[in-house]
């Protein structure tokens, strides 16, 4: 018993780390190793893009699903494979306006669905880091060691309710 509560929390302490990881090559590994189990998981689909969802609740099934000429309202969580929380709220922007994986995911479901998106990083952040001066940097997305960075090579879970499309 007490061996398993060792290589528990051994393995937490691994997986928490990537918060603040500086190693990257080791954290896409996690997070590639992450993608192909989670493909595997009951009601998971993978995209032609490598794009990973699952259809919480479809939506309205007379409302149309939003394209990128469309403006949305979505309550969100974001969360790194680690469980760290980088972003959520309720927010208002045009589809076209972020990653394309996100996009994508929204076009899967009409209007008041919920739907969990896993974004790979090539069709997120990358493995480099946007910053608000359309400036690219090495080192992932935010400010490393606030609840909001995203390290390079960070597969995006979102939860996301579709609240309206306009």
């Amino acid at each position: 018993m007490k061996k398993l509560l060792f290589i528990f929390l051994a393995l937490a302490a691994v997986m928490l780390s990537g918060c603040k990881e500086n190693n990257w090559m080791d954290w896409k590994a996690q997070n590639d190793l992450w993608l192909a189990q989670n493909a595997t998981q009951d009601s998971v689909v993978t995209t032609s893009t490598g794009l990973q969802y699952k259809i919480i609740y479809q939506g309205n099934p007379t409302d149309s699903r939003p394209d990128n000429s469309k403006t949305v309202l979505v309550t969100y969580e974001g969360y790194l494979i680690n469980g760290c929380r980088f972003d959520g709220g309720t927010a208002s922007f045009a589809l076209s306006s972020v990653v394309s994986g996100f996009a994508e995911g929204l076009r899967k479901i009409n209007n008041k669905g919920v739907i969990e998106i896993y974004v790979p990083y090539y069709l997120g952040y990358d493995e480099e880091k946007y910053t608000s001066d359309d400036i690219y940097e090495a080192e992932g997305n935010g400010t490393e060691g606030t609840s909001s960075y995203i390290p390079p090579y960070s597969v995006l879970i979102f939860k996301v309710n579709l609240d309206a499309v306009y």
